[in-house]
């Protein structure tokens, strides 16, 4: 009996369901044909007349599908405004219906998203709620996933300083190096082509992502047309990062003070880098900065053999490695000048270079 009282119900349940969709179906038939029509201010208050119904009888699905597609059609109709409405209410409706963070939903916000006007400041609060709701009320800055799905739609628009930002708080060290290489040879200049990952790759160590800053920097470094073969590479800060990378699992001190002592030129052409040698030791063994290693020698054997052969034999202190390969660093740099003299991405007094800024390069 009781079985059969199941079987009966689980029927009834897939009978109402049916007729659920079927009706939602029909309704969004008649909007649709309003909007084809050229109704749009009569079927828009249509659809936020059918919204609130849905939601009053905890229809939290069928409410959010229905915004879904109706800003969609008013999307693929011009109907910015229109559009966006009923894009918010897609995010009124998960937040009510405390629903969990899945890729699919992700990705419709990201559709939504990247449909909008760009300068629409409807824009702007849709992308601040939906990363809100992605973090899933834990106060985090959004789900990774999230960022990734925006920051290649901001990345397609070109807009590449919002791309790099929610790229640094996904987990897509590739795809942001990619952006990178885009970005140095579309708007920058050939003396800060170090500079692009320099800044990225201390920004996601600041986040404790070691991972995408390892990844950051071996892509955008591997696919620069700009930037030769290393390491070593010809430009100071490179290695300065490069170096901070091989050494950042550990927690010395005096690693990281003699990284920053023979770097300082480097550091000093922007004020963001010279706060590095600025971090208070404490935050920086915490972890809230990063943690430089006293292993940097032991890793010796993956630097060049240029460095390796200024190395000191295993054994000897680990800070006096570091020093040492940082010097023969200089050296390196010094061989590998241009006829002009001028080594390759170090600036003069001026800070652009001795002859003034340079002209950006295309890829």
């Amino acid at each position: 009996m009781a079985a059969a009282a199941a079987a009966m119900a689980e029927q009834e349940s897939a009978r109402n369901g049916a007729r659920n969709r079927g009706g939602v179906q029909r309704v969004e038939g008649k909007l649709r044909a309003s909007v084809e029509k050229g109704d749009y201010y009569e079927a828009h208050q249509m659809y936020r007349t059918l919204f609130f119904r849905y939601m009053s009888q905890s229809k939290h699905v069928e409410a959010r599908e229905l915004m879904c597609s109706g800003a969609l059609l008013f999307f693929s109709h011009g109907q910015q405004n229109s559009a966006a409405d009923l894009s918010m209410l897609v995010l009124e409706s998960l937040e009510k219906a405390d629903v969990g963070v899945a890729d699919e939903l992700l990705e419709n916000l990201a559709k939504l998203f990247g449909l909008m006007d760009p300068n629409s400041p409807e824009r702007v609060a849709f992308v601040s709620r939906a990363l809100k709701w992605s973090s899933g009320g834990s106060g985090k800055l959004g789900h990774p996933r999230l960022h990734q799905l925006l920051a290649l739609t901001l990345w397609k628009e070109q807009n590449y300083c919002e791309s790099r930002y929610h790229f640094l708080h996904s987990a897509d060290g590739e795809g942001c190096a990619n952006m990178l290489v885009e970005y140095s040879t579309a708007r920058g200049f050939r003396s800060e082509v170090d500079m692009f990952v320099a800044q990225a790759v201390l920004q996601f160590l600041c986040l404790k992502n070691k991972s995408s800053a390892s990844v950051v920097f071996t892509t955008y470094t591997q696919k620069h047309p700009s930037i030769e073969n290393g390491p070593p590479f010809v430009q100071p800060l490179l290695n300065f990062i490069w170096f901070l990378l091989l050494a950042v699992d550990g927690g010395k001190l005096t690693v990281f003070t003699v990284l920053c002592e023979q770097y300082q030129p480097s550091l000093r052409r922007d004020p963001m880098y010279n706060e590095v040698s600025l971090v208070e030791p404490r935050e920086m063994l915490d972890g809230r900065w990063w943690r430089v290693a006293e292993q940097a020698g032991a890793q010796g054997a993956r630097l060049s053999a240029a460095h390796a052969r200024s190395l000191p034999v295993p054994g000897q202190n680990r800070t006096a490695v570091l020093r040492r390969a940082a010097q023969a660093d200089f050296f390196l740099r010094r061989l590998a000048r241009e006829p002009s003299q001028q080594p390759h991405g170090l600036l003069g007094a001026g800070g652009r270079g001795q002859s003034g800024r340079q002209q950006p390069h295309r890829a």
